[in-house]
């Protein structure tokens, strides 16, 4: 990219990769039999018979695209919105380089949003169901968990983008 992407920005580029990076977690996690395959009743009333003779694991995804897709536009238009009010409050921002922090913590912050989304859906899901056994909510936890993880990795990757900036600034280039 030709500019450097901020943290709006970066949470909602990655807000994909985290979603089916947790359907993945729940997909190697869980057996075809378990109840978070099952079908919601106004899933069942859109797709009708193919709902039920879709295989579990796609009926899974599909579940969960329903309540992830709507977030994420949300998501994409709130920072939209942001960038715009900015952009027609204080004008266009003067190009400058990005500090060696900025970097630092561009660097990190996505390996701490994708393990932190996936272990979000993994002790989030395992809560619901201590809570309600056999509920079907593993599609809305998967939805949410990248939204949770986004939130999370941000002083984690901050504590280390520190000292990875120090580091990037003391070596010999």
């Amino acid at each position: 990219m030709g500019r450097v992407v901020r943290f709006l920005r970066q949470a909602a580029l990655l807000l994909p990769s985290a979603f089916l990076l947790d359907v993945l977690v729940f997909l190697l996690t869980h057996g075809r039999q378990d109840p978070g395959f099952g079908t919601f009743p106004f899933f069942q009333e859109w797709m009708g018979d193919r709902a039920a003779s879709a295989a579990p694991e796609l009926r899974f995804l599909e579940q969960a695209l329903v309540f992830f897709l709507p977030a994420y536009v949300m998501s994409l238009l709130f920072i939209l919105s942001i960038a715009t009010a900015e952009r027609s409050l204080f004008g266009a921002r003067k190009a400058r380089k990005a500090g060696s922090f900025s970097r630092a913590f561009a660097s990190t912050y996505p390996a701490f949003f994708l393990v932190g989304s996936a272990l979000v859906m993994w002790f989030a899901e395992r809560a619901a169901l201590r809570q309600a056994p056999g509920a079907l909510v593993a599609p809305l936890v998967a939805a949410a968990a990248p939204f949770v993880g986004a939130a999370l990795a941000i002083a984690p990757a901050a504590a280390l983008a520190g000292p990875v900036a120090l580091l990037w600034k003391v070596s010999p280039a």
